[in-house]
């Protein structure tokens, strides 16, 4: 039979790097009995719409966008402007994104 030394003054997490647990038949029946016991939570279909149409924008795309409007949000702050609105226009196939300063209502 091997020796095997064990090292002094490690802490739980060191001991317990190469223990492996292995999956078994009570593990597997519980998380199953525990999944059937969870409640269904029904979405509305507005919420599964808008995430259908939130899938066509990666994080990439959004960062552009979001990065390109503060520059214009920039510009316009620099003209004097407050704030501005966003048009969103469809021209063949490209989408073009309008902006212009919004108009302050005066008393």
């Amino acid at each position: 039979m091997a020796k095997f030394k064990i090292q002094k003054g490690l802490s739980d997490a060191d001991m317990m790097k190469q223990w492996n647990d292995e999956e078994n038949f009570e593990d597997t029946m519980l998380a199953v009995e525990k999944a059937a016991t969870k409640p269904v939570i029904h979405q509305s279909s507005k919420h599964t719409q808008e995430a259908f149409y939130r899938e066509f924008l990666t994080e990439k795309v959004e960062t552009l966008i979001g990065k390109m409007l503060l520059d214009i949000k920039m510009e316009y702050f620099k003209e004097g402007e407050g704030a501005f609105s966003i048009q969103v226009k469809r021209e063949g196939k490209n989408i073009v994104l309008e902006t212009a300063p919004k108009k302050v209502k005066s008393i």
